[in-house]
């Protein structure tokens, strides 16, 4: 059976919005914030840029064997919208969807985001949480990332 969870979070960013968009699509950048823990790894390598279509292939887990394969498909690229569905797989088998939707509004020189994330489980209630904690600790990252 299909779980499935609505994530919503809140931030006012240290960025202008163009930097943000910057540090949501970038490949350094995302290596940075992009992991699910601070002792994992996300390595995304000869990937085609971010753009609407465009499918990327990454892959996250503990550093040194980040065995978990990452779909990311580009569907939004505009100055205030970034949106992507992510599908995490292991052992060649989908376990989770996330469907993340960034709105950002220009806040003098910072960003209020304002990002949903919907997360289907296809694996039970636990990857729903593990997928949960996961997206806290990268939005947290993404803020910290910025304020560097």
């Amino acid at each position: 059976m299909t779980e499935a969870k609505t994530l919503t979070f809140t931030r006012t960013l240290p960025a202008t919005p163009d930097r943000v968009i910057a540090a949501l699509t970038s490949v350094e950048d995302r290596t940075i914030w992009g992991t699910p823990s601070p002792d994992m790894a996300l390595l995304i390598e000869d990937q085609p840029a971010a753009a609407p279509g465009v499918r990327e292939t990454s892959h996250v887990g503990p550093v040194g064997t980040p065995y978990v394969t990452v779909f990311t498909d580009w569907i939004i690229l505009d100055q205030d919208r970034v949106t992507y569905a992510e599908t995490l797989e292991a052992d060649g088998a989908a376990f989770a969807t996330s469907l993340a939707d960034f709105h950002l509004t220009q806040d003098g020189g910072n960003t209020a985001l304002s990002l949903t994330v919907t997360v289907f489980s296809y694996a039970g209630e636990d990857a729903i949480s593990e997928v949960a904690q996961g997206w806290t600790h990268a939005v947290n990252a993404l803020s910290t990332h910025l304020d560097a």
